[in-house]
């Protein structure tokens, strides 16, 4: 009998401090936070001639880099129907912090075309890109956009977008 009634007094107190630690485990892993990825603290500013142009007129894009970091490199890419003219890699002057660089483009059809410029710096190998739009054509842009599925109402009344599969 003596030897019951331990157990049953022991039992609550192995699960007191069981969920003591618990929730000191708890407090200590919500108390870490990730810093997450390692990326340049780095932001761009940009000027572009116009924002909407025609198919085959020339854009004159003009940005520069500001923030913690300055960049050694930039390196430029465009998508399928823009043509860039002039190198594909900029390399920054260390003494000019707020020195401008300059390219164009020429989007050759209608639509909305992306320049990609990826800040880059060699010695920490860290790099960050960052998108210019470039509008070409004079329709609403709603109609430049891609569908990537259809709208559909399930039964209790919400809208889902129905997409396709995509094989590789």
């Amino acid at each position: 009998m003596k030897l019951l009634l331990s157990l049953l007094v022991a039992i609550p107190l192995v699960a007191c401090n069981n969920q003591a630690t618990t929730a000191k485990e708890a407090e200590s892993k919500s108390a870490y936070k990730s810093p997450g990825k390692p990326s340049m603290k780095v932001d761009m500013d940009y000027q572009i001639s116009k924002e909407r142009v025609a198919v085959g007129e020339t854009v004159d894009i003009q940005f520069n880099f500001k923030g913690q970091v300055k960049p050694s490199s930039a390196k430029l890419k465009t998508s399928e129907q823009l043509v860039l003219h002039g190198d594909t890699t900029i390399q920054m002057q260390k003494s000019g912090s707020n020195s401008q660089h300059k390219f164009s483009v020429t989007p050759m059809t209608e639509g909305i075309h992306l320049v990609t410029v990826i800040a880059e710096d060699v010695q920490q190998s860290h790099t960050k890109p960052f998108a210019i739009r470039i509008v070409a054509g004079d329709k609403p842009i709603e109609e430049y956009l891609q569908q990537n599925g259809q709208l559909e109402i399930d039964e209790n009344g919400e809208k889902i977008i129905s997409m396709p599969a995509e094989e590789r």
